[in-house]
């Protein structure tokens, strides 16, 4: 029987959607969701939803309304404030006058034909797709069958359950959310385009669905599930000693499966960087894990506190303080520094790696206030080449420095020559398209 989810059961938490039509891969879909039924667009970033950049569009272009019906009652009204304008099927939208828009419309924004520039980058077509217009939407007790308690924290409460229709084993994780925060943004509604924009890498966590109540402020988001976490893996270990059974009193994972994991949560994490997506809270607890033929395989997870860019073509300092004291990086909790960059996430990933070589945290003090600086010292006396070969470590350096304009990224570990000799425990194929 097959499990291949539909593009409705993908698309669920929308009403409607954007495909560009131009060939620029860096135009992306843009996505309306169910929980914001109004959605901004135009080039000022502190007036939109959705940045357009380029000359030819202004500030706030234009609107696209959701009446948060669905079915046959389901509209959708676009309205133009734009001064170069607005065309829906070659006719030009009225300025202060709303259209109504159908399934298949082709939108045009600030120009009637494409826009000579680089590539097609500023080339603003797009078909619409009317999501809420499509069949009833089941609730999420009619396609699944609640479990267990899995875990419970700040903004939901994650269950095992089980699609009735096909048995698969799903996690389903249940969060309130409340549309005005000062950010404009919610950790549900961030997770969810989190997972969408990064959702074609096999080390991702999958989101299979969402299911928004209209009546309430709660939303079911539905995840790939996975068994366990690589911080329970490495406290297994830490008691069993199954993968190293003799050794050094202080010794972590073999270096083999140490260096196979951070293979992984590398790529992983290039591929997001590179589609503008900084995680901002890597730790074991969310790195999720499972062994496939035997070697372990990873799922980054959790992109509840993720900063996703807008304009990936221009990235933005960050300045929320966010992420676990043991593995955030200094630069995000030192008032100091104007602002932060994917390069965070490089310090966590060293820190994982770091406990993971020897099992214990790798700081010699707690760092208190959580993250602020000064940073206590590292346990470095501890790492021998008995736990670690040199050019392991050698990355190791590399990626908790202090200072991150001195530290490699996790697109640039890959190139490491610790990373470059080693041989992947999966199939390398698997791994998508290249990073480069």
């Amino acid at each position: 029987m097959s499990t291949k989810k539909t593009s409705s059961d993908i698309n669920s938490h929308l009403w409607g959607y954007l495909v560009p039509l131009g060939t620029n891969p860096r135009v992306l879909r843009i996505d309306f969701w169910r929980i914001t039924p109004t959605c901004v667009l135009g080039r000022d970033p502190a007036a939109v939803q959705v940045i357009l950049p380029g000359g030819h569009i202004s500030g706030k272009h234009a609107s696209i309304t959701w009446n948060q019906e669905l079915g046959k009652r389901s509209m959708i009204l676009l309205s133009d404030t734009s001064s170069n304008g607005t065309w829906v099927n070659d006719e030009k939208v009225v300025y202060g006058e709303v259209y109504e828009l159908v399934h298949g419309d082709q939108i045009i924004f600030g120009a009637d034909a494409p826009v000579p520039d680089e590539d097609g980058l500023y080339d603003y077509r797009y078909t619409f797709h009317h999501v809420a217009v499509g069949t009833y939407q089941p609730k999420i007790d009619e396609l699944y069958l609640k479990g267990d308690l899995l875990g419970q924290g700040t903004y939901g409460t994650v269950y095992k359950a089980t699609e009735r229709k096909t048995g698969q084993v799903v996690a389903v994780k249940s969060v309130e959310y409340h549309l005005k925060r000062p950010t404009g943004c919610t950790p549900v509604l961030g997770e969810i385009r989190a997972l969408q924009r990064v959702r074609h890498h096999p080390h991702v966590i999958k989101i299979l669905g969402s299911f928004p109540l209209l009546k309430k402020p709660l939303v079911f988001v539905v995840l790939e599930y996975m068994p366990g976490n690589l911080f329970d893996y490495m406290e297994q270990e830490s008691h069993t000693r199954a993968l190293w059974p003799e050794g050094p009193d202080v010794r972590g994972l073999p270096e083999e499966i140490c260096r196979e994991i951070m293979y992984q949560l590398c790529h992983a994490m290039g591929h997001m960087h590179k589609l503008g997506v900084t995680h901002r809270d890597l730790k074991p607890e969310n790195i999720l894990i499972g062994p496939v033929n035997g070697a372990p395989f990873i799922k980054v997870a959790d992109f509840g506190l993720a900063k996703i860019e807008k304009n990936i073509n221009q990235p933005t300092l960050m300045t929320s303080i966010v992420g676990s004291a043991v593995y955030v990086a200094p630069e995000v909790t030192d008032p100091r520094v104007p602002g932060y960059d994917h390069y965070s996430d490089s310090f966590s990933a060293g820190v994982i790696m770091f406990t993971m070589i020897i099992l214990v945290e790798p700081w010699c003090e707690p760092r208190v206030p959580p993250g602020r600086p000064p940073l206590p010292k590292m346990r470095w006396k501890y790492l021998t080449t008995e736990l670690m070969a040199p050019e392991g470590l050698d990355l190791l350096d590399h990626l908790v420095q202090p200072d991150p304009h001195k530290r490699v990224s996790l697109t640039g570990a890959l190139t490491h020559r610790w990373m470059k000799a080693h041989t992947p425990m999966h199939i390398t194929g698997a791994y998508g398209p290249s990073l480069d």
